[in-house]
Order: structure tokens, then C-alpha cells, then sequence
């Protein structure tokens, strides 16, 4: 035999062992402890309620051919007893097999386990993939289609990687799994949170934008539609190594937006297709992106255009696609005076919707989702062609840019003191967004977002809520050790430019951003004097006839926001009365 071949297969059988040697084949209460080679250490997963709370016995399993089993240098065969569980404990565990003695410790952990066997990259490849849960106890092994994820995120030297999951049955047939009580579904994605320094931002904006709650219009036919995705948080091993927490969460799909369904038409001698439901996901800076330029020609046959990715339906399924939705959504932007514009913007787009992510990516300073990582849906292009939207990546929000170079790192220029149109060094710049610079003229819209935003900051934006909102994700984490392992592994590496991750110091900065956040836009992006119709500062007896002669001629009010004095979106005689009660009380 081939010497390579020999040294090859020795090499193998030697990697086997070493895997025999530390695959404990010990279980507690049915849980596996997962085995980490990078700090030889097994990390067991057990219910919430175990950690801080005394004493906690398990029942234990051991596989034969595993003998000497200690744990904190006590001899167990039946049942252990740890005196404490917290973010912090370590047992060690001796245990021998093969006549190999092998010395680890424990760590313990409240979130679900994901493990992921397998050589990953840019291409789908069938893989196992073990979810152990911490309450119940299961052990559920699957088979997926896996493959690295992300944009930016997804480069070639990329560390900490977002991993796609499509599940698959034995068949390799697509099957549908659910987690955290979610949706069934085949496809799930593992969000890394890559660059960024608390690593869950991203899950903390959507969780928020679902807070707002605004559904999309066709929401009446559609009640569960989501412009989110929903998911929680698991800790990963690939290849016995440990890779730290992760977000596991549905995807943003015309399932999960509830877009109505393409139909095949059989006329006999050949199938086609009637298109209804449409998703597209703005993925790069382009003039089509900020609906700044009249829309380049389209091709049908492709599944990407002008910076945007086709989501549904799938070019591979349905082809020709159809982009005329979009393509004259993006000319009737650029292309309507300002009359048309302001009266037919409604029809093209879902203004309440609009309005909530205005608020929204000015509320966490989304600089990168003005004109990218948008999710555009149409509900039924054979009845109207109206869009909405929904939220995507939203990493660089609350204080993170989304450059990861020094320069950029809690940089002046993402603080909170700023207007999204004042974001330096970027073409992907509210003020170059044309749709919503138009919006924007609209005293209209004005009105509509101040009035949306001091409802929002009785409760959502609430500066205590909104920080309560971030604390209990990272209190979630830091409970069970999580940010602990987090920093140890990934800490120092070029995804972060080197920079240690101190999630202590990046909370307390989050947190400081948040509350400077609100009082900024409370004195400046949405701040309104009610009933200073006439804009001078100050409430009297001219901005009460200012408001009468409006509303008697029929003259369109500059400042609709002020004039509104009773917030309901409609300027009429209540306002009057208010605004007189005003004067008079002060």
C-alpha cells in the first residue's frame, strides 16, 4: 500500500480516537455534555430554574466501556450533586474508556445546544445536526442542508460565521422542524452577529420593530403576517469546537410575511404561471435601491436586479419572474410632481408601514438599512401594486457601524446626536434616499411621524423600557455564562479588527446611547411645540387665527404637526378648542 495512503488512514484513526477518548458517553437526566477540544472542557445544558438556586441533583447514565467516573473528586455510578449551578461553577470529571484516562471539567449553561458536524462553505452540503433542549431534556438529531450566510459577513477569511439551515428528511426530501415554539418550517439561519461588539442588536431590533406592531395592509386577510423574524438564542459546537451563541431564527420569507402563492395554469399543452405574492431584499447601494434615478431596464429571466435579490418566487421555480411592481414604484418616485406624488404615494406604498419605519430607523440610527436590507413585498400583483416592507439585518443600529475599523468603532459619527441625513462617508444616506426625502416634504408625513413617535415614547420608546428591552436579552446571556464564553473565544480575532470583545464596557455604552438617543430626538427630530401653528415659539392668540383662516380657506398648514394640537392625524375645530384651552390654562 501507497505510504501516503498509510500515513493518511493513521492520521484518521489517530483523529477517531482522540474523538473516542473525550466523547464521554455520559449523560445527566438524558442531557450529553458536549465536548469543546479547544479548552477541553464539556459544556452541559440544564433547566433555567437549576442556575443560583442550591443544590442540584441529576440521575446519570454511563455507556459501558466507561469506567471511574468523578465529578469534583467524587466517585458517581447513579446520581450526581452539584452544590451550585451559576454562570461561573466548574466541575472537574475524570473518566476512563479505552484504558485512556481523560481529566475535564464541566460548565453548565440554560440555553439549547446546537452541534454541526461537517466541512461548510459557500454551497449547500447535507450534514447532522443535533439540538439538545434544557428543559426538556431531548436529544432531537436531524439531517440539513447547510451553508455559510450573509453578505459583507461572508467573505472568504470570515471567522464567526451565519450558517443557512434547510432541514431535510431521510429521503433528503425537505421536512419542517419547529424551535422556541415558532413556525414549522425547513429553513432556519443561525445569525453570528459578527461585528458586532454585544452581539445581539440585531435580535434586539427586531424583537422591537415587532413591538410597534403595525401590520401590513392587506393585514385584515392576513392576520399572522410578519415583517420580522422571530428566534432565540442557542450555543453552537462544530467539530467538537465551541463557537460561541448564536440567534437561531425563522427567515424573512413570503411564508413568513404570508404573501399570497403563485399559481401554475395548465392550458393543455404547456404550464405557466400567474403571479401574485412578490419579495424582493435591497442588497446593495444602488440609484435603483434610493429610488433615485429613473430604473434601468429590466430582465425577467434573472433573479437579481439593480441591487435587489428576488426572494419569491424562487427564479428556479418561476421564470420569467415579474419586476414591473417594483420598476414602476421606483419610476413613479423619481419621475411624479409633487402633486401626484403626494396623492397617489399611498397606492404605491404602505404609508402606515412607512411611517412606523421611519420612527424606527431613526429612533436606533439604522445607517444601514436606509436603502439596503430592506424587504420589499407585494401581497397580490393581480390586485394592486402597493409595497411594504420588511426589517433585515440590523447589526449597525443603537451606536454600531458596520465597518469594522478602528476609525469606526463608537466613532462621533454614529453617536446620538445626529440625523440619519448628517451620516458621514456613506452613499447609503437618508437625505439620498428619494422616497423617503419625498415623503418627508410632506407636512403630511411630518404629522404622521411626530404624532406615531410620542405615542411610541409613552411605552416603547420609553427611555427605561427601551434600555429594560436591551438588559434582558444581555441578562439572559450573562446568567448562564454565555457572554463569558462568547468573549474567550472570539475576542482579538480580525472580524472585530482585533479588538478584545468587554461586553461589561459595550452594555454600558449601549445603554448611554439609547437614553442620550430619545432626548436627542425629543428636542430635535420629532420635537413639536402643539399648537404653534404659525411657528414663531410661542402659544397665542395669532396661532389660533392662523389655524381658524386655514381651516376656513382650505390652505394647506405648514406646520401640521403643531397644528394638530389634539394628535389624532386630522386638523379640524377639536384642535381649535384645544389649542384655545391651552393658551388659556398657561
Amino acid at each position: 500500500m501507497n505510504i501516503r495512503i498509510n500515513i493518511f488512514i493513521a492520521t484518521i484513526l489517530l483523529a477517531l480516537t482522540s474523538v473516542l477518548q473525550v466523547v464521554a458517553q455520559v449523560t445527566f437526566d438524558g442531557r450529553p455534555p458536549v465536548y469543546d477540544s479547544r479548552t477541553k472542557t464539556y459544556l452541559l445544558t440544564v433547566p433555567e430554574q437549576a442556575f443560583d438556586n442550591g443544590p442540584v441533583q441529576m440521575k446519570i447514565a454511563i455507556d459501558d466501556g466507561v469506567t471511574g467516573v468523578k465529578i469534583a473528586g467524587q466517585a458517581v455510578d447513579e446520581v450526581v450533586e452539584f452544590p451550585q449551578i451559576t454562570c461561573g461553577s466548574s466541575y472537574s470529571f475524570v473518566f476512563k474508556r479505552n484504558n485512556v484516562t481523560t481529566r475535564s471539567s464541566i460548565r453548565f449553561t440554560y440555553l439549547p445546544i446546537l452541534v454541526l458536524t461537517g466541512t461548510f462553505g459557500y454551497d449547500y452540503v447535507q450534514a447532522p445536526v443535533k439540538v439538545i433542549e434544557p428543559d426538556s431534556g431531548l436529544v432531537m438529531n436531524y439531517q440539513a442542508q447547510v451553508k455559510w450566510a450573509g453578505s459583507s459577513t461572508n467573505g472568504r477569511w470570515t471567522n464567526k460565521r451565519n450558517f443557512h439551515l434547510k432541514f431535510v428528511d431521510e429521503q433528503g426530501e425537505k421536512t419542517d422542524v419547529s424551535f422556541f415554539g415558532l413556525r414549522d418550517d425547513n429553513h432556519w439561519r443561525l445569525d453570528a452577529g459578527t461585528v458586532d461588539m454585544i452581539r445581539f442588536r440585531n435580535k434586539a431590533a427586531h424583537d422591537l420593530w415587532a413591538d410597534f406592531g403595525n401590520k401590513p395592509y392587506y393585514g385584515n386577510v392576513q392576520s399572522k403576517a410578519r415583517s420580522y423574524v422571530r428566534g432565540g438564542h442557542v450555543e453552537i459546537f462544530i467539530n467538537n469546537v465551541y463557537y460561541g451563541f448564536y440567534n437561531l431564527t425563522e427567515c424573512l420569507d413570503r411564508k413568513q410575511m404570508k404573501l399570497k402563492k403563485y399559481d401554475v395554469v395548465d392550458d393543455g399543452q404547456r404550464s405557466s404561471f400567474l403571479i401574485h405574492g412578490l419579495l424582493w431584499k435591497a442588497k446593495e447601494d444602488t440609484p435603483e435601491t434610493l429610488f433615485n434615478t429613473p430604473s434601468t431596464i429590466v430582465d425577467n429571466a434573472l433573479g437579481e436586479w439593480a441591487g435587489y435579490e428576488l426572494e419569491y418566487p424562487d427564479i428556479d421555480e418561476v421564470c420569467p419572474t415579474d419586476y414591473s411592481v417594483l420598476h414602476d414604484a421606483i419610476t413613479f418616485v423619481v419621475k411624479s410632481n409633487n402633486q401626484k406624488f403626494a396623492s397617489q404615494v399611498g397606492d404605491r406604498f404602505d404609508l402606515p408601514v412607512l411611517v412606523d419605519y421611519y420612527v424606527f430607523i431613526n429612533a436606533l440610527y439604522a445607517i444601514d438599512n436606509v436603502c439596503k436590507n430592506i424587504i420589499w413585498g407585494c401581497y397580490d400583483s393581480q390586485v394592486d401594486n402597493k409595497l411594504t416592507l420588511a426589517v433585515w439585518d440590523l447589526d449597525a443600529t443603537a451606536g454600531q457601524h458596520w465597518r469594522d475599523h478602528d476609525g469606526y468603532y463608537h466613532a462621533e459619527g454614529i453617536q446620538p446626536e445626529h440625523e440619519l441625513t448628517e451620516l458621514p462617508d456613506s452613499t447609503c444616506q437618508l437625505m439620498h434616499n428619494r422616497l423617503f426625502m419625498r415623503l418627508r416634504a410632506m407636512p403630511q408625513f411630518r404629522m404622521w411621524t411626530v404624532n406615531r413617535y410620542w405615542q411610541l415614547r409613552e411605552d416603547i420608546l420609553d427611555p427605561d423600557h427601551l434600555v429594560n428591552h436591551y438588559a434582558e436579552i444581555y441578562d439572559r446571556l450573562y446568567r448562564c455564562g454565555a457572554l463569558d464564553r462568547e468573549s474567550v473565544r472570539w475576542s482579538g480575532i480580525d472580524d472585530i479588527n482585533y479588538r478584545p470583545l468587554v461586553f461589561d464596557e459595550e452594555f454600558d455604552y449601549l445603554c448611554d446611547w439609547l437614553r442620550r438617543r430619545v432626548a436627542y430626538m425629543d428636542e430635535n427630530t420629532f420635537a413639536c411645540l402643539r399648537g404653534d401653528v404659525n411657528g414663531d415659539g410661542r402659544l397665542n392668540v395669532m396661532d389660533v387665527t392662523e389655524l381658524i383662516n386655514n381651516l376656513i380657506n382650505g390652505k394647506t398648514i405648514t406646520n401640521m404637526a403643531e397644528a394638530d394640537v389634539t394628535a389624532d392625524n386630522d386638523i379640524n375645530v377639536s384642535d381649535v378648542v384645544e389649542l384655545i384651552n391651552l393658551i388659556m390654562n398657561n
